[in-house]
């Protein structure tokens, strides 16, 4: 069991791409943990959208072949197939990542579609503003939508948030799944107090053996058994967990550190915004300016002049971003999410055609 069966590459969204070594028992413990919190049965049919060589869209599979369950597999670029073969092929569940659904609510007639034999759905690869994640909770009162958190260090799954919490907890990456111990600790390795933020560790049997070839890389992110995420969270009273940004992702402007998280939830408020990317670029003069990409094929002049008055009534004048600039397409990586680096040298470069 602690032999290695499967060498998947993260997706490179936070830094160069990286093989990372799962053994059977990493594989076995996540499958268990997810067949839990998700009651997973025979009876159940996912409808597939992610890719295999993707930890989530593995994690999928795994799963539903464990318990003997069905998949249906979609892979075209349009999402209308998928959903109209959620009701023609009768499933019972569908996983996405942001992007996922953020094109399912604003190009497709998602939000206007009934679907009577879908049970749940699964959003994770990265952060979905609570606002979208409302919208489709309140569409469908019925299906319970499961926000998880996780990594591919991890074999997928770290943490999820209960459907019935999703408005008591928003922006909520919930706790730990069975098995998996998470903690937020501060740079001296404590566990810190509510409201301070820390890095996410994580210790459990599903943590990976290791980085294919990199053993400096694997001794840095894992110390004493534990994972060390590198993203950076507070922690509620009740132990609920709350994702503020990524270390090293944090933009120094004008003397404060600021969460581009932060920024893209306020701008995600704003109507015919489908998705929005925030980053910091070199100013001479506040350290770093704050650039928010927004993915619209609305006008573009209109939205950002809605834009700015959104966020000048929302954000103090440090968190305002110093520019804003609208593709009609992200740059997207392998695994669906948007290519930051990608969108950060079409800005630089001033060619903003995706086209």
């Amino acid at each position: 069991k602690d032999e290695c069966a499967v060498i998947i590459f993260t997706s490179g969204t936070t830094g160069i791409k990286k093989g990372v070594m799962l053994t059977h028992n990493n594989l076995i413990a996540n499958t268990s943990s997810i067949l839990q919190y998700l009651n997973l049965s025979s009876d159940d049919r996912m409808m597939v959208v992610l890719p295999f060589f993707y930890c989530y869209g593995a994690s999928l599979l795994h799963t539903h072949i464990r318990v003997g369950a069905s998949l249906v597999l979609d892979n075209s670029p349009f999402l209308g197939g998928a959903l109209n073969g959620i009701n023609d092929l009768q499933c019972t569940g569908f996983a996405g990542v942001p992007s996922t659904f953020l094109i399912m609510v604003h190009k497709t007639p998602f939000l206007s579609m009934d679907f009577p034999s879908l049970r749940y759905f699964t959003q994770a690869g990265g952060h979905l503003a609570c606002s979208v994640i409302h919208e489709i909770a309140r569409t469908f009162p019925e299906k319970k939508f499961f926000v998880m958190y996780g990594a591919t260090e991890a074999t997928a799954r770290l943490s999820y948030l209960p459907p019935e919490l999703l408005f008591e907890k928003p922006d909520s990456i919930g706790k730990g799944i069975p098995g998996v111990t998470l903690e937020v600790r501060g740079e001296d390795g404590k566990i810190v107090n509510p409201g301070e933020v820390g890095e996410i560790a994580a210790s459990g049997e599903n943590i990976m053996a290791g980085y294919l070839g990199e053993p400096e890389e694997t001794a840095r992110v894992i110390k004493d058994g534990w994972y060390y995420t590198g993203d950076l969270a507070t922690v509620d009273n009740e132990g609920f967990i709350y994702i503020v940004g990524r270390k090293g992702t944090f933009i120094k402007s004008a003397g404060f550190r600021v969460s581009p998280q932060e920024i893209e939830d306020v701008i995600m408020q704003v109507d015919n915004v489908g998705t929005c990317v925030v980053f910091g670029t070199s100013h001479p003069i506040l350290g770093e300016a704050i650039i928010a990409c927004i993915q619209s094929d609305y006008n573009e002049k209109r939205l950002i002049s809605s834009v700015k008055k959104h966020c000048t009534g929302r954000l103090p004048s440090h968190k305002q971003p110093t520019d804003i600039f609208v593709l009609r397409n992200l740059p997207l990586n392998s695994s669906g999410k948007p290519d930051r680096d990608a969108i950060k040298r079409l800005y630089l470069s001033h060619d903003r055609r995706t086209d």
